[in-house]
């Protein structure tokens, strides 16, 4: 018997890995609820990662089943699909050596789900990967700004959900001992990645940047991928006058 915790309302999704007796359920440790789901189309390997978008109880919920060794993932949703369905996805690749002729497709390793929707934090791009089934899967990517970390940095990281808003937390640790050093909690802002006008600057853009001057501060800054709100910044001049 093949199982992961789906780290939603403390479920855990079993698998029976003998094709004689197949069988797939979700299970309450807690309660003992048990809800039964589609027998899954082949063996799954232990430890394999899976996500809820909801309480499996209320109707509509997606279980999503990550492949862990292929670009892919399984979905169902609970009461209303009759079987689970394969869905391939392309969320970029990373290069593997230095002369950039070795490249290999990125992985979704884990999920978080928040409002009905996935989540995944690509940190090969440092771009969150958004998940939402319209009924079926749409998948965005975000470019992520905010995030400071000390260069040559090693931590411990996980999703997670706190009042329906998505959070990141890393553990930071040293590589002689793995002593901890620091702990952060970032809220992620996924709203359209909006940025908002500063009082007293001026702003132009150049190729796919932003400069803000700040007049009172005489400072200078650039910002690039500023939001999605500007998906492609224009090479001519204009002006931004804030309120």
């Amino acid at each position: 018997m093949s199982f992961a915790h789906t780290w939603k309302q403390g479920w855990m999704l079993y698998s029976s890995s003998d094709q004689n007796n197949p069988c797939t359920f979700l299970h309450d440790p807690r309660t003992l609820n048990g809800i039964e789901l589609p027998d899954f189309p082949h063996p799954l390997p232990t430890g394999f990662e899976c996500a809820l978008s909801d309480k499996p109880t209320n109707a509509g919920c997606i279980v999503v089943i990550l492949h862990p060794d292929e670009p892919c993932f399984w979905y169902y949703r609970v009461g209303v699909t009759p079987e689970w369905i394969r869905h391939e996805y392309d969320v970029g690749s990373y290069q593997c050596d230095t002369k950039g002729l070795v490249w290999k497709k990125i992985m979704i390793i884990t999920l978080t789900s928040c409002k009905g929707k996935f989540y995944f934090h690509n940190f090969a791009c440092d771009e969150y990967v958004i998940i939402e089934f319209k009924p079926s899967p749409v998948i965005r990517t975000i470019k992520m700004h905010g995030l400071q970390f000390p260069r040559g940095f090693n931590a411990y990281t996980c999703s997670l959900e706190i009042d329906e808003e998505p959070y990141e937390f890393f553990a930071f640790n040293n590589y002689k001992d793995d002593d901890i050093t620091g702990i952060t909690l970032y809220k992620i802002d996924l709203i359209g990645q909006r940025f908002a006008l500063e009082p007293n600057c001026v702003y132009w853009t150049g190729p796919n940047a932003m400069h803000i001057f700040n007049i009172v501060e005489n400072t200078h800054r650039v910002c690039y991928h500023p939001s999605n709100d500007l998906p492609k910044l224009s090479s001519e001049a204009f002006w931004l006058l804030p309120v």
